[in-house]
């Protein structure tokens, strides 16, 4: 469902915003897939549901810097700002709170960041963080503040389920958890305005010639992958309709007319039934559209894929990670190598382009393993190849295992982007390696099965033997053995 036009004030009550610009995102830069952030948007949609006519959010994205985020702040006059925290705006973070605390400024803040960081994001100045799901929790602090003069009244703050904050005398308090919100029907379609939008629209058109928006279907993940922060959802699974879904689709395709969509679900096919019912009525109303997903390998079999290729499905990322079994076991991934390989050619049968996510640097990985990952991509030949050292992230499960080898050199946060660093089992310089040889070597393999024995196959073909050179060179410097098979 839609939500109704705003009763716009001079002054705003709430401004939401992210703090991450594209131009301090040198990774981003060179992939250039920005998408806006669907979090905020579903937040002022459903505030503008309740009745509050003066709430908005800020785009940074596009902006120069920090400085664009103050004038637009010091032009709507905000009574509240809401941050979404996430680990790389950790660092610049504190500065914009600590300004919007000068002014005057209730500061609240929600996210996975400050939930793991629960003492920073209050340190710096932060007055409140949300817990969990936003939309309930971050209306009902509006109406506490509108009720006290926009003051907080700390007492009372105590009867609100799913939030942080440190009471008069400092001690920390944590509210008992908000129940989720059943059906997800009931949350409003994102805000979405041609204004906002723009400049993602151009920047997709200028840099790929073409565009594209982003949709989920769903919330949540049921599975317990050792690496993977649930800070917002916890362990829960929730859908949408399908005729929500489709509702909003067709909304998203008169207004905009993308080129493409991305369902930016955790588990889009992990329900074949939605999935099926899903595809069936996309062809019978006409709505196909170009689109592409992410997946659990073991989702798959010929039937989904045929109904995934019918609806539009073009790409689908397999959350792969490892081509070691032992490796997937170590992430409790509750999935195996064998899994990855049959999607990855059932997909292909059908059309449909394979991409992969993998991490190497795991603990307990070995460089033998991380030659089976290699050897397996060649199996599997995806298209597009995603790949990351591993870091971990305070919260999950990973992070406790490693929580003795946790480095915080001087300046971390700023030279990181917030990313915690650890101890690896071989040396850091090794996998920063690894990771270019194994773009180097797939793309190589794609060049030889097209046929394409050109320059820049040789090219490849000498900068994976430098790389693989310089594994081997880390391992001898950094005493590294090759280690067990998996």
């Amino acid at each position: 469902m839609s939500s109704p036009a705003p009763a716009r004030s001079d002054r705003l009550d709430l401004l939401l915003t992210h703090a991450w610009f594209l131009v301090d995102d040198p990774h981003e830069q060179e992939l250039c897939r920005p998408f806006p952030p669907l979090g905020l948007q579903y937040l002022v949609a459903w505030l503008r549901h309740q009745g509050w006519g003066a709430v908005d959010w800020f785009d940074t994205s596009f902006q120069p810097g920090v400085q664009a985020l103050h004038e637009h702040i010091a032009t709507t006059d905000p009574r509240v700002v809401g941050l979404y925290g996430h680990t790389i705006t950790r660092p610049l973070a504190r500065g914009v709170v600590e300004r919007l605390r000068a002014e005057g400024r209730r500061v609240v803040a929600g996210g996975p960041d400050p939930v793991q960081y629960l003492d920073e994001y209050l340190g710096f100045g932060v007055e409140v963080v949300v817990i969990g799901e936003g939309e309930q929790t971050l209306t009902a602090l509006m109406e506490h503040l509108r009720e006290h003069g926009w003051t907080w009244r700390w007492d009372r703050l105590r009867a609100i389920p799913g939030i942080a904050f440190r009471d008069p005398e400092g001690q920390l308090v944590r509210t008992a958890p908000r129940e989720l919100i059943r059906p997800l029907d009931r949350v409003p379609w994102p805000h979405r305005e041609r204004r906002d939008l723009q400049a993602y629209l151009d920047t997709w058109r200028q840099r790929h010639g073409e565009t594209a928006l982003s949709m989920v279907t769903s919330r949540g993940c049921p599975f317990h992958c050792s690496w993977c922060s649930k800070q917002v959802y916890g362990d829960t699974y929730r859908r949408r309709s399908i005729e929500d879904v489709l509702g909003e689709l067709q909304d998203v395709k008169e207004r905009f007319d993308p080129d493409q969509i991305w369902f930016a679900d955790d588990l889009f096919t992990i329900n074949r039934r939605w999935v099926h019912r899903f595809g069936q009525q996309v062809r019978a109303r006409g709505l196909q559209t170009p689109f592409y997903l992410v997946g659990r390998p073991g989702s798959f079999d010929p039937a989904l894929c045929a109904t995934l290729r019918q609806a539009g499905c073009y790409r689908v990322y397999l959350s792969a990670e490892s081509g070691s079994q032992a490796v997937l076991d170590a992430m409790h991934k509750d999935g195996t190598v064998g899994q990855i390989r049959r999607a990855a050619r059932l997909l292909h049968a059908h059309g449909i382009e394979v991409g992969v996510f993998v991490m190497l640097g795991y603990p307990g990985e070995t460089p033998a393993q991380v030659d089976a990952t290699l050897a397996m991509l060649h199996d599997i030949r995806p298209e597009v190849v995603l790949l990351s050292v591993a870091h971990p992230m305070k919260g999950t499960p990973f992070y406790d295992q490693v929580a003795d080898r946790i480095e915080r050199p001087p300046g971390w946060e700023r030279d990181n982007g917030g990313r915690l660093a650890f101890r690896m089992d071989q040396p850091r310089r090794y996998y920063e390696r690894a990771v270019r040889w194994m773009l180097a070597e797939t793309e190589l393999v794609r060049q030889l099965h097209a046929g394409r024995i050109d320059g820049r196959a040789l090219g490849l073909l000498g900068r994976s033997l430098v790389y693989r050179a310089g594994m081997q060179t880390a391992l001898w410097r950094g005493g590294g053995g090759a280690g067990p098979q998996g």
